[in-house]
């Protein structure tokens, strides 16, 4: 045979191979997928559970992939989450499907629209508040079904879901927050749910740092709880560790509160008889930490028990109060009686009086005594004699008395400065006592 011959064969071979692959290789598929989806959209009984005419039990089994933690309020105690829902079971019936039409196809897609005419478990969510399907262009749902009768049904969720907190000891607590999925209608007779056996990862986790807490561990299991008049019901629970960061509440409530009592403190070096200056640093202490108190408590829920929060501010509050209950003992300890400040000031104002009128009207010393305060007793008068150059003195034992009297002032001075020493280091001593039992013990139970 001659090279012209064999190249005319085997040009003939490859028009004929290539005419085969046009006529079946791309139309046959589209055919088959086609008439596939009629097939099965058309199919009545998948519109019911798998296994629904016999008593055999249907095992969905799921995987949670936690696209992000938003947020964790306190005072709701809740938190928000955005999930994506991977469930999968098996419906023999689908294999007959694909057998009737004779497809070579491994699966074939589903999207949201044409969803409605296939069985879809009726799962919800026990600790839900709120809850949404993510349908940016369509509903964010497509389902796949494969040959050997397996179906997968994936779905984009954001949840609301309740999440009980102790906050004994907050901010230095911990929390568990879960996800629980459960059958709303059907029973362990016919549905048991379970965690996935092909991911080792049954619930992952795209995100472990949030602003107030880190993450710090997941485990999942599932479970079966009986309802009142309903029966036995499978469900999933997926738990998620947190650990609140604590630094945030350092810089907005801890290291404030802590400036503000240490500025309560500057009342002790400044003078007694500074009685404004005294008074506004305590009364502002006071109000601030209040104020303060009031603005974390309006973040958390209203809750009986104490929090290590309200340890922390408690004491503060006390620490200012009693700075400012301080200086009213100082205050009182560095007066005399009233009485003896106004014999005092009596006796000076008689003497001036006196040296006035001398001047005016020569030893007249009657018309000078004349314009004293009618306030004046006869007992005082009686204290004061006149000496030979016209001058007012106190008699010797009237004399002794106001030298006492000077004499207990000084000591009532003497006293307060005592005090405002005493307090100068008794205060940032108990006070750092405080702090060193507070931080060891709350860091304690935060590292255990």
């Amino acid at each position: 045979m001659g090279r012209c011959e064999i190249l005319v064969l085997v040009t003939v071979f490859s028009v004929f191979v290539s005419a085969q692959i046009k006529f079946k290789g791309p139309n046959e598929p589209k055919e088959k997928r086609t008439d596939l989806l009629m097939r099965i959209l058309s199919y009545k009984d998948l519109e019911n559970p798998p296994n629904y005419d016999s008593d055999k039990i249907t095992v969905i089994e799921a995987d949670l992939n936690v696209n992000s933690f938003d947020s964790i309020n306190e005072a709701s105690m809740d938190f928000k989450i955005s999930v994506m829902l991977h469930l999968r079971w098996i419906n023999t019936l689908i294999t007959n499907q694909f057998t009737s039409v004779k497809s070579t196809l491994d699966y074939v897609e589903l999207d949201a629209t044409k969803m409605g005419h296939l069985w879809v478990p009726d799962l919800y969510f026990p600790n839900e508040k709120r809850s949404s399907f993510f349908n940016v262009m369509t509903d964010n749902k497509m389902m796949r079904l494969h040959r050997n009768g397996t179906i997968d049904y994936t779905t984009r969720l954001a949840l609301t879901l309740s999440c009980p907190m102790n906050l004994e000891r907050f901010p230095f607590d911990k929390q568990t927050c879960s996800i629980k999925i459960e059958s709303f209608g059907y029973t362990t007779n016919s549905i048991q749910l379970r965690w996935s056996n092909i991911s080792e990862n049954a619930v992952a986790l795209n995100q472990t740092s949030l602003p107030q807490f880190e993450v710090t561990g997941r485990n999942y299991s599932h479970r079966e709880r009986t309802h009142r008049f309903r029966g036995n019901f499978s469900y999933l629970q997926a738990d998620f560790h947190l650990e609140r960061n604590i630094g945030y509440y350092m810089i907005q409530m801890y290291i404030p509160s802590l400036l503000i009592v240490l500025l309560s403190w500057v009342s002790f070096w400044l003078n007694v008889n500074s009685v404004p200056a005294r008074i506004s640093l305590g009364v502002l202490s006071v109000l601030t930490i209040t104020t303060q108190s009031s603005a974390v408590n309006a973040s958390l829920p209203r809750v009986s028990y104490i929090k290590a929060i309200d340890i922390w501010m408690t004491t503060c509050l006390v620490f200012v109060f009693a700075a400012l209950i301080e200086f009213s003992m100082a205050n009182v300890l560095s007066r005399n009686s009233s009485s003896e400040k106004e014999f005092l000031q009596s006796i000076f104002r008689i003497t001036k009086i006196g040296r006035i009128e001398k001047e005016k009207n020569g030893n007249d010393i009657t018309m000078g005594l004349r314009h004293r305060r009618k306030s004046q007793t006869d007992a005082e008068k009686k204290d004061l004699i006149v000496n030979e150059f016209g001058n007012i003195n106190l008699k010797p034992e009237t004399k002794e008395k106001t030298e006492e009297a000077a004499l207990q002032q000084n000591k009532g001075l003497v006293y307060a400065s005592y005090l405002d020493v005493i307090c100068r280091v008794l205060f940032p001593t108990i006070f750092a006592i405080f702090n060193i039992i507070y931080w060891v013990y709350f860091w304690k139970l935060t590292v255990n």
